[in-house]
């Protein structure tokens, strides 16, 4: 019999090389194995098989640390060697299979489920393995690399519970915002808009629910605070249009009121206090409250029709009176040449005689357009105001009376005029240059009088 051990009695089946499990995608899940058994290394077979045993009857055991562990049976009598080798192949496998392993945990963005089965498979390995070789250096060799197996699980958690956290965040973000809407006053809120958003609400936060989980409890008391928000809203919903849809019936009943005042007044020709009743009525309305956005509309052409009805009317009377009024101006215009012909006046009677006529024919004309009124008013006054000036100038000259006074008064200033000469001599002799000039003052304002009397004679 050889001493060489038989290739082909391997206990461990066959399974792919560690280099072809090595060269996997990350993506595949990976439950190490021992590599199959082509070429084993004798001599650390030989100084694996130094820790173990084979009694007489056939019994094998192995030094696991402190203890001696039975870890299978033999022939009696079996040659130690023999009996022990397929026991440190054995032991050669798990040394393989902690190669594999460590190299598989160097790869990265290995899932936890990954990392459990890993973690799994190294607990069976290594709990009580029957093979014989260095046991407890196995177990140290397999605590670190279950330790950095664990601490690839422990960052996974923590990513988890980051982004964990973040997506609560977002999910409190969601329900402040709803909650800021929902406190927002009835009048500020856009109900439209905001109706819409709670009506996405549910399936938004389903969506949420099914895209980033959060822990029961925060899931729960946020739920909470969204169902709160939203009977908030409906509540709010209901109280506002309750009351809008009051305001709209108040603001057609006044609305209402107003166009059958409009209606009333549609016809009425006299203009000038209509218009202005029109104008107040206008304000009326746009101080009203508004109604539903159709009724409004329908209740505004109303109104408007009766308005447009009544300025129409207007507007087609002025511009008649327009044109009778661009006649007249052409009539008083010749009339006026005519007037102020008269000026200057010779004869006070026969001016007076064709003023009246001028002024009988005036009324007759009737209104010219405002904007000529002034001017061919204020031509005619002005032909009348000369030919009063010189009725009165006539007067004066005529009557006995002013006629007394004027040759009064005129010697009264002929006298004061020699008294105010004899004084402006005396100052020049005296050479005071302020009594000179008061006295000049004074005789040259007698002179004056003097002269304005005269032209009363």
């Amino acid at each position: 019999m050889s001493d060489q051990p038989d290739k082909t009695s391997s206990p461990r089946p066959a399974v792919p090389s560690p280099a072809a499990l090595a060269g996997r995608a990350p993506q595949a899940p990976l439950v190490p194995v021992a590599p199959p058994v082509v070429q084993y290394d004798e001599e650390a077979a030989k100084a694996a098989m130094a820790f173990g045993n084979v009694a007489e009857d056939g019994t094998v055991t192995v030094q696991d640390g402190t203890q001696v562990r039975t870890i299978g049976q033999a022939e009696p009598g079996s040659e130690s060697e023999k009996a022990l080798l397929p026991f440190a192949h054995a032991y050669l496998d798990i040394v393989a299979f902690l190669d594999l392993l460590e190299q598989k945990l160097q790869v990265p963005n290995l899932t936890q489920l990954e990392l459990n089965r890993l973690l799994e498979q190294l607990k069976k390995n290594l709990k009580e393995p029957k093979a014989v070789g260095d046991i407890p250096a196995l177990r140290q060799r397999g605590a670190a690399l279950r330790e950095t197996a664990k601490a690839a699980i422990a960052a996974l958690d923590a990513e988890r519970a980051k982004l964990r956290e973040a997506a609560k965040a977002r999910r409190e973000e969601f329900v402040s915002e709803i909650e800021k809407m929902v406190s927002t006053p009835p009048e500020r809120m856009q109900w439209r808009t905001a109706g819409e958003k709670m009506r996405s609400m549910v399936s938004d936060w389903q969506a949420m629910q099914k895209a980033e989980p959060i822990d029961r409890a925060s899931e729960d008391s946020l739920w909470k605070r969204l169902s709160a928000a939203r009977s908030e809203f409906d509540r709010a919903r209901r109280s506002h249009f309750a009351q809008l849809d009051q305001q709209h019936a108040e603001a057609k009943r006044v609305k209402e009121a107003l166009i059958a005042r409009a209606e009333e007044m549609k016809d009425s020709t006299d203009w000038g206090p209509t218009v202005r009743a029109f104008r107040a009525l206008m304000d009326d309305w746009r101080n009203a409250p508004r109604a539903q956005r159709k009724t409004d509309d329908q209740l505004w052409k109303r109104f408007k029709a009766a308005q447009d009805e009544f300025f129409a009317a207007r507007n087609a009377d002025l511009q008649a009176s327009e044109a009778e009024q661009k006649e007249n101006l052409t009539a008083k215009l010749a009339l006026l040449d005519e007037a102020e012909k008269i000026v200057p006046v010779e004869d006070i009677e026969a001016a007076k005689k064709s003023l009246r006529a001028v002024q009988d024919r005036w009324e007759e004309i009737g209104k010219v357009p405002r904007a000529d009124l002034r001017s061919v008013e204020d031509r005619l006054r002005a032909v009348e105001r000369a030919v009063k000036d010189a009725e009165e100038q006539e007067w004066r000259r005529t009557d006995p009376r002013t006629k007394a006074r004027v040759e009064g008064a005129s010697s009264q200033l002929q006298a004061a005029i020699q008294s105010y000469q004899d004084e402006l001599d005396k100052a020049r002799e005296s050479g005071d240059p302020a009594r000179i000039k008061k006295a000049e003052a004074a005789l040259e304002a007698r002179k004056q009088w003097l002269e304005a009397i005269e032209k009363l004679r």
